[in-house]
């Protein structure tokens, strides 16, 4: 039986999201900087092996609107 699901990184803007989703795959898919709200868009990322697949999606850190 093959198995599929979703993982979205939520979290306030520089705690380590983009960080966290390059670890668990292994290579520099997002861009890392200590600049806060580097990351603009969401970045999908696909693990797959032959009985799972997992897309993992990094997004903007969460901002309070004031």
């Amino acid at each position: 039986m093959y198995k599929a699901c979703f993982v979205n990184i939520i979290g306030k803007p520089n705690a380590g999201k983009s960080s966290l989703l390059n670890d668990l795959m292994g290579e520099k898919l997002c861009i890392i900087s200590p600049k806060a709200q580097t990351t603009r868009h969401r970045i999908k990322a696909f693990y797959t092996t032959d009985e799972v697949q997992i897309i993992f999606s990094d997004t903007p850190g969460l901002l309070d609107p004031k």
